[in-house]
């Protein structure tokens, strides 16, 4: 429920801080006091329109700050408001417009968007104007009425056929897909037969084209690869016309060993020349097995060539390594395979639409069945609710209705238009005056009535409904006399469920307040300010006065005003249940 409004620099109101309470909280004042401020104040907490006019003359930006208690209930099953909530049950709402147009939201300091400040704002507040009640005039909305009503059972039937009817959806939209996508996938699928049949005969190895690049290179080069190495190993050990490396590395060798033994020093020299020697002849039976291995076969060369030139080939189409080839044949595989598999997945999926279409042609009628029974007693009460309202010639009917369509669902042998609820068409029908033939309820002129009949349907779903906290802002225009005790009765009935605010012109309702507070508009220094004040005994019965006479000095107003609030006290505490005990 709504705890506590803060509002600074909104419209007429330069400070106000309202601490409102459980139950009925009645709102008064003189017309064009501010009344209309306080609900638009709470408007922009729940995500309503900012314009920059609302700011009060003279200031730069207005704030208005709500401080909302979640119930336990509603914190547990609603998970937007988990995302905001922690340990405590508490939520603060803070709303800043400015004349620079940077208008900010936040939730327990955690700045949102407005979507998101609505989406919370319509789970803690259900706020009907005069002219707002736009979930009555959308008969789209009727269905969501009667679900409540129906409770349990109703709204488990729902969620099924909702889960079902999405199941179906994207089985249809996936056939679609594949319907559409068949004769290009039929001829794709040649083309990626021929790409992977290529790359397959390829037999391709990673690293293969940098081994046939090295080879190639040493066939080019062949005889002078050759020649190289001969004369390598004639230097070395097989020359016929001077000495070899290692006959002169010899020669020297034996030359200091015969004198090693005069000067010790050259043990060193000695040493590192055998070192030598035995590495030339390392390095000259190396250079022989090379020459025995160079093997030069005459088609090797045009064989790399050609090889190379289809691995050119195959880059240009493929990728442009090897690695890029082979992952561009595994990709196309799988397609090949979708391609393939499509025709069996299309076969299923039909099989799989027809027996999901019966199953939520079933849960179809089990609803249907539900909601008629419902719908009766629904009418039954609708109508008790307002007789209690001084409309006791009322006739109220729910009507159902179906639409044939070509490609809906079939049910009982007739292809029947979806809704997103199920395949009920379900419309309010109404007759205020004995006699006349019931109307679609969103055909109804009068303030009055269509005032009357929301408040009777919240007070039928008040335990239903979750939203903790309930607005009715000069919805008893038209009314007046019994009909406006009656009205007044009601809303102190449903603020035995929820919490109930109502700006109202009216003593009778205003009489059943729990807390009654007046919006009184004042001068100050030539400027004009609205202050929100909770009036406490004598000064409610002066503002009550006021209400019924607009005397509040006279003797005769003033005991009618005590009479009206001690009758309306009497009531409430004989209701039971939201009945007259």
């Amino acid at each position: 429920m709504l705890q506590e409004l803060s509002i600074n620099n909104l419209a007429l109101i330069d400070k106000a801080r309202i601490q409102f309470g459980q139950g009925l909280n009645i709102l008064t004042g003189e017309t064009g006091a501010g009344k209309t401020v306080v609900v638009g104040a709470v408007n922009l907490l729940l995500g309503g329109r900012a314009d920059a006019s609302l700011i009060r003359s003279g200031s730069v930006k207005a704030e208005v700050q709500g401080m909302f208690a979640i119930p336990p209930g509603l914190k547990v099953s609603d998970e937007k408001l988990g995302d905001f909530l922690e340990d405590d049950e508490q939520l603060i709402i803070r709303r800043v417009i400015s004349t620079d147009g940077k208008n900010k939201c936040y939730v327990n300091d955690h700045m949102v968007t407005v979507a998101t400040l609505s989406e919370i704002g319509r789970r803690l507040v259900d706020l009907h104007g005069q002219h707002e009640h736009q979930s009555l005039f959308k008969i789209s909305a009727h269905v969501d009425f009667l679900d409540k009503y129906g409770g349990k059972k109703l709204l488990e039937l729902r969620g099924e056929f909702r889960e079902k009817s999405g199941t179906l959806r994207r089985m249809k939209d996936e056939l679609g897909r594949l319907h559409g996508a068949e004769r290009e996938m039929l001829g794709k699928k040649d083309l990626l037969q021929f790409q992977v049949s290529e790359i397959e005969r390829a037999a391709l190895t990673q690293g293969e084209d940098d081994e046939l690049m090295r080879e190639r290179e040493i066939l080019r080069n062949a005889e002078k690869l050759y020649c190289a190495v001969a004369k390598a190993a004639n230097a070395l050990s097989e020359s016929d016309e001077i000495a070899p490396g290692t006959e002169l590395v010899a020669r020297a060798l034996d030359e200091l060993r015969m004198v090693a033994s005069i000067d010790p020093e050259l043990d060193g020299l000695i040493e590192r020349l055998n070192g030598i020697l035995l590495e030339l002849e390392d390095c000259s039976q190396n250079i022989r097995n090379y020459g025995l291995t160079l093997d030069f076969p005459p088609d090797r060369l045009q064989e790399i060539e050609d090889r190379l030139a289809l691995l050119s080939l195959l880059k240009r189409k493929y990728g442009a390594t090897i690695e890029d080839i082979l992952a561009y044949m595994d990709t196309a595989s799988k397609e090949l395979l979708l391609c393939d598999t499509s025709g069996e997945r299309m076969e299923k999926l039909e099989v799989d639409i027809v027996e999901t279409e019966k199953e939520l042609a079933t849960i179809a009628v089990q609803q249907s069945e539900s909601r008629a029974s419902a719908g009766k007693k629904f009418a039954k009460e609708v109508m008790r609710e307002l007789a209690d309202l001084n409309m006791p010639n009322a006739k109220f009917e729910v009507l159902f209705s179906r639409e044939q369509d070509d490609n809906g669902l079939l049910v009982e042998d007739k292809r029947t238009k979806l809704y997103p609820n199920g395949i009920d068409r379900i419309e309010f029908m109404i007759s205020a005056n004995k006699g006349e033939p019931a109307k679609p309820l969103t055909k109804i002129a009068s303030g009055g009535e269509i005032s009357r009949v929301m408040l009777a349907l919240k007070i039928i779903l008040a335990d239903a409904d979750e939203v903790p906290t309930l607005i009715f802002d000069e919805i008893d225009v038209g009314i007046g006399g019994t009909t406006a005790m009656a009205v007044g009765q009601k809303m102190s009935i449903l603020g035995l469920r929820h919490q109930v605010f109502s700006v109202t012109h009216l003593p009778q309702i205003a009489s059943f307040a729990d807390k009654h507070f007046s919006v009184v508009k004042f001068e100050v220094e030539e400027r004009t300010n609205t202050e929100i004040v909770e009036l406490l005994s004598g000064d409610r019965v002066s503002e009550m006065a006021r209400l019924l006479s607009g005397n509040i000095s006279s003797d005769v107003s003033l005991k009618h005003a005590e009479e009206l609030i001690t009758e309306a006290q009497r009531n409430k505490h004989g209701l039971v249940d939201g009945r007259v005990n």
